[in-house]
Parts: structure tokens; sequence; C-alpha cells
């Protein structure tokens, strides 16, 4: 699967080291409206264009194994961008199990279904490489991403929290295959 194009003129594909700024720009503007009320504004201000794009040149030049980054793009803009890679939570199989790192839509984007198509694109690369389930990590007082999640059948992963931050503590969420 290489790239998926939409009737209203979008593409899903892989992520290309073209896209770094673009992906920094997506990641920086839904970061902050996803999280402004959510999380201290130190740790929101923190973030930088800069930053970012060094970051996401780092992911795509020097990827993970069984890792990817897909986007939804419009002409030369992207428009959302998912992260997978083998689960790091010390009791999942990461032979198995596959974590979502991230999926973000800038924000004047939201509700459009880019999301939905863009989490489907990625389980169908996740199973590709054989994993067997997929898991992802939300801020327990994320309840917009919550009721996204659950909406497409992710369940919540009682047996799992991380509270190791307690300004942030997260909730893990679980798709089998």
């Amino acid at each position: 699967m290489e790239e998926l194009a939409s009737p209203a003129g979008q593409v899903i594909r892989r992520a290309t080291v073209r896209d770094v700024q673009e992906l920094a720009k997506v990641n920086l503007d839904s970061w902050t409206e996803a999280y402004r009320h959510l999380l201290p504004a130190s740790e929101i201000d923190s973030l930088t264009p800069e930053t970012l794009a060094e970051s996401w040149h780092q992911h795509l030049t020097n990827p993970l194994p069984r890792s990817e980054t897909w986007v939804v793009a419009q002409s030369d803009t992207v428009l959302a961008y998912s992260r997978f890679y083998p689960s790091i939570d010390s009791d999942d199989d990461s032979t198995k199990v596959a974590t979502i790192g991230s999926i973000y839509v800038l924000p004047e984007r939201w509700r459009e279904g880019l999301g939905g198509s863009l989490i489907s694109v990625v389980l169908e690369a996740i199973r590709d490489y054989g994993f067997t389930e997929a898991t992802l990590h939300v801020l327990v007082a994320n309840q917009r991403a919550r009721e996204f999640y659950e909406r497409d059948g992710w369940v919540l992963d009682a047996e799992y929290a991380d509270v190791t931050d307690a300004t942030s503590p997260k909730l893990r969420y679980r798709k089998k295959f």
C-alpha cells in the first residue's frame, strides 16, 4: 500500500523527508490547540517549530524497525499525520503489539473525517507488519480524543495506567485484529 486518494483531492501516503516542515506545523498547531487546557503552559510553550522539525527529520531518516509515519495531504500541504512503532510498554510483546504514538489533525480540519480515514490506513499498515494488536496512550483528561478512539472500537486497557507524571496521567487503549 503506497498511496490512497480520496474524492476530496486528499491523499493518504507514507511521510517523506520533504514533509518535515509540514509535520512540524501540524504537530505544533494540533498539540497547542488540543492540550492548552489540559497541560501546563510551560509544557505547551516548550515546543518550537525548529525542535519539532529536527525530531521529524530524525524519525524519517532513521526510522525504528517496523515503524512508519503516514500523512493526509492535499497538494503539498499535510493536514494530518500518524506514527506507529513496536510497543515499548514493558507488559506488551513488541513483536506482536504496535503503538500508535501519535495521530494529529490540523485544528481547522477537525471533524472532517481525516482522523478516521488515517487511522484505518495506519491499522492496515500495522497489520501488514504482522502485529496482532495496537495500543495508544491518551491523557485521562482528553475526553475528545478518548471519544474518538472509543467510536473507532478501541477498548480501554484497565490493566494499565501511566501515572508517572501526575500533571498528565495517561490511559492506554487497545485494539486487537
